[in-house]
């Protein structure tokens, strides 16, 4: 054999040897064989040695060195599976089957238990590890909602024992979906909490409307790296927070190891036996690389009554740093069902979150941001099908497909937009009827000096015009038998910074004493407000004022206030005011204008921008409102020249394992003598039996105290359920302390009027029991407040009262 033949021969037996030994990838998906849901993270590692685990929808690709391997599956709560690969097959559709069991494992350990050490790292390398930490990064988010009746029996099924009814719901379901939405977000964050969110495109099935597909980004924290992790508005404890291995328990249940030599831990948690707590169950997968997060798959310890709950997120290093570019929420509506021949199908919502073009060292600035830290692009529901394609992660199933063209079609003819819409409008206590918008709280209200009020209010809306609104309201109390009327005109100049000019003219009356912070309105549904269920004293008014409001960009989270007014206002009843003792100096009526200026600070309020109005979505800081009052000779000598400064100070601390104490602090200066109504009355709210009305003295009586200078703190801690309670009767336990200073400088200038001063100190203290019966929109509790201190009666019965709570849970 020549020389060439044999180099030939060798070469090919080379190169034979070098194919033979590449390795082949196989494809699938591992699913749950008993509703054929992906399973996220599934344990898979060949016969070489190799381990992977399957992504957070359940899909793996797995390198092999020959078709004839064995690759293991194995999953917490599923019996571990052996599948053996046969030749020149790929695409696998692996089916784990749940354990016929589970009793709860007893695991003794000679000394620590050794997860405790990895948890503790994780936790000593939060700071490395947590997105919130970093300088700055962008990313792009492309989210996608799919609610769908869950329907696994019927759908398994053999069709020879399904009636004509299930065949037709088994039919439709094949075809499509309830329902459909997806989001295309652009997010911005900047060190340390300059965050902004922009919702450039939106699509839903049934609506046009792009405030409804920003409910997805709400579902969950994108980062699980908080000390308490927000699920579907409520919060848990982070299992990776300080002091987490005595309130958790850690298994280390699997550990995978890595070609690039990182170490995956596999741990799994739950509440400690005999804890309770806002907890969370699930799994980990730690890497060695940082000791940081991977992989987590958590829902809540105890599922609501309504619904349960399920997130998964993935992480991956992006420039050395471990990022999330993955979210999944599966939430299963246990109240929202349908019914089909007596049988009860749940709803079920699959929600997917991609991140993807991330960038952790964008050159940010703070003028890069918005006043909002969440805006709804005009043109966001207007996007066509070609700019979907490029942020899509999969193209439209067919089944998709169907949804929106058919859910569409009932959207137009039902005009699901309008329900969108009202809904909206509620939030802001409007309801939209064509070009204008009703007032709610014009409709009816209660109090002790007018009685039932029954009246009417509306403004034109966006449909007239998008920047000047007008409107007005009239109505009517049949206690004081009296009229109340206005007209108002709103300027919208520069709707980004909500700069606005009102115009008001008014016949009203208002309380004596009382303390109002610009021009916010009250909601029906607030309960702060139900203090004014206890309105007394009132003075008819007349008047009109020019309010300004803005925010300016460098201060994003600050509202600027100004404004005048000119008002003249009549005594209540036969009181009048006099600093003379000269009687041809009684004053009864009396005119008087103001000077305003105030602000507003909430430090990183969540702020929505939609196309149609800015929506607070409340901050985790202090809210402090302050404001300035400056009497003016505005109608002459008659005029009553004075400076006031109101301050109002609100905040919720929350505490891990304890829950929240809520701390509201109201105080005032006045620097002049004044009639009492424009003093400071103590909000009190007291009836032997009534309404709770939070952030006011619920033994003190109406208007029973008056002062010139005042300060009021009201403190309450709500213990959620921690102290006691089940999954379905779980009441909270609030504690209850008001406590109230004041004092006036002439109290004899005030005559055929009887009331008290406050320099002695106001106390009372007691203990609300909420969620007593908890419904879908509100829950009632009852308790009791018990007055004591320096103005506490001596007959103890007066010193009770007795409270029904009412709160609203949206």
């Amino acid at each position: 054999m020549s020389g060439k033949i044999k180099f030939s021969l060798s070469f090919l037996l080379l190169l034979g040897n070098i194919v033979l030994a590449q390795d082949i990838y196989i494809k699938g998906v591992v699913t749950d064989n008993s509703d054929s849901r992906p399973l996220a993270f599934v344990n898979i590692i060949t016969d070489s040695g190799t381990g992977i685990t399957s992504d957070i929808d359940g899909k793996f690709s797995i390198p092999l060195q020959n078709h004839d391997s064995i690759i293991r599956f194995t999953y917490i709560g599923y019996n571990t599976l052996e599948y053996k690969i046969k030749s020149g097959e790929n695409n696998l559709l692996i089916g784990l089957s749940r354990k016929s069991y589970n009793l709860e494992q007893v695991n003794i350990f000679p000394g620590e238990n050794p997860a405790h050490r990895i948890i503790n790292n994780v936790i000593k390398n939060r700071n490395l590890n947590d997105p919130a930490k970093l300088n700055a990064f962008t990313y792009t988010s492309y989210d996608k909602m799919t609610i769908a009746i869950k329907a696994d029996t019927l759908m398994s099924a053999d069709t020879a024992v399904l009636d004509t009814t299930q065949k037709k719901i088994r039919n439709f379901l094949d075809k499509q979906d309830l329902f459909l939405m997806e989001t295309v977000t652009e997010r911005m964050y900047k060190y340390p909490g300059l965050n902004q969110e922009n919702v450039i495109a939106s699509r839903v099935s049934g609506f046009k409307d792009p405030l409804v597909t920003f409910m997805l980004s709400q579902l969950q924290s994108t980062s699980f790296y908080n000390e308490q992790i927000n699920i579907l508005a409520k919060e848990y404890i982070n299992p990776i927070s300080k002091g987490s291995t005595n309130k958790y328990f850690f298994l280390l249940e699997d550990t995978l190891y890595r070609d690039n030599q990182d170490t995956v831990f596999i741990i799994s948690f739950r509440p400690a036996k005999g804890t309770r707590f806002n907890g969370m169950k699930g799994f980990l997968h730690i890497n060695t690389n940082k000791w940081a997060i991977e992989k987590v798959k958590a829902e809540p310890q105890n599922d609501s009554v309504n619904f349960s709950v399920r997130i998964q997120q993935a992480y991956e290093q992006v420039d050395n740093h471990w990022f999330p570019y993955q979210l999944n929420t599966d939430i299963i509506f246990n109240t929202a069902s349908i019914v089909i021949n007596d049988t009860t199908f749940p709803l079920v919502a699959v929600g997917k979150s991609y991140i993807k073009d991330i960038d952790l060292n964008p050159d940010l600035k703070k003028s890069d941001f918005s006043f909002n830290e969440i805006e709804v692009n005009e043109d966001a529901g207007r996007k066509k099908g070609e700019f979907w394609q490029q942020y899509r992660v999969d193209s439209l199933t067919q089944k998709n497909k169907e949804t929106y063209r058919v859910i569409d079609s009932i959207g137009k003819a039902e005009n699901f937009d309008k329900i969108a819409s009202t809904f909206q409008t509620l939030i802001s206590g409007e309801i939209p009827v064509r070009f204008i918008n009703i007032d709610i709280d014009r409709f009816i209200h209660f109090n002790n000096y007018e009685g039932l009020y029954l009246g009417v209010g509306a403004h034109t809306n966006q449909k007239l015009s998008k920047r000047i609104s007008f409107g007005g309201y009239w109505g009517y109390g049949f206690r004081d038998k009296a009229a109340k009327y206005g007209g108002d005109i709103q300027w919208l100049f520069h709707k980004p910074s909500a700069s606005k000019i009102i115009l008001n003219a008014y016949n009203k009356v208002t309380p004596s004493g009382y303390s109002n912070f610009f021009t916010q309105r009250n909601q029906v549904w607030q309960t702060d407000n139900f203090y004014e269920f206890f309105f007394t004293q009132m003075n008819k008014t007349i008047g009109g004022s020019a309010d300004l409001s803005f925010r300016i960009k460098a201060f994003r989270d600050i509202t600027w206030y100004a404004g005048i007014e000119a008002y003249k206002k009549y005594p209540y009843k036969d009181y009048y005011y006099n600093s003379t003792g000269n009687p041809a100096n009684d004053i009864t009526t009396f005119e008087s204008g103001k000077v305003i200026a105030g602000i507003r600070f909430a430090w990183h309020e969540r702020v929505l921008q939609t196309p149609r109005d800015s929506i607070s979505m409340g901050s985790d800081y202090p809210v402090v409102k302050i404001k300035y009052t400056r009497g003016t000779k505005m109608f002459g000598e008659g005029s009553l020249i004075y400076n006031r400064f109101d301050l109002s100070f609100s905040y919720t601390h929350k505490t891990k394992y304890l829950g929240n104490t809520q701390i509201n602090l109201l105080g005032g200066w006045i620097s002049e003598d004044l009639p009492i109504s424009e003093l400071f009355s103590n909000r009190a709210s007291y009836s032997q039996f009534t309404v709770f009305a939070p952030q006011s003295f619920g033994t003190m009586r109406p208007n029973e105290f008056y002062s010139d200078k005042y300060i009021s703190l009201f403190l309450s801690h709500n213990f959620k359920n921690l102290l006691f309670g089940t999954a379905k009767f779980s009441p909270e336990l609030i504690l209850l302390t008001n406590i109230g200073f004041g004092s006036m400088q002439n109290t004899g200038y005030h005559h055929n009027i009887d009331f008290k001063t406050l320099e002695k100190g106001y106390y009372e203290s007691g203990i609300m029991l909420r969620k007593i019966i908890s419904l879908q929109i509100y829950d009632i509790g009852a308790g009791v407040l018990y007055r004591y201190g320096p103005y506490g009666f001596d007959t103890v019965s007066l010193n009770f009262a007795y409270k029904l709570s009412l709160f609203f849970t949206f």
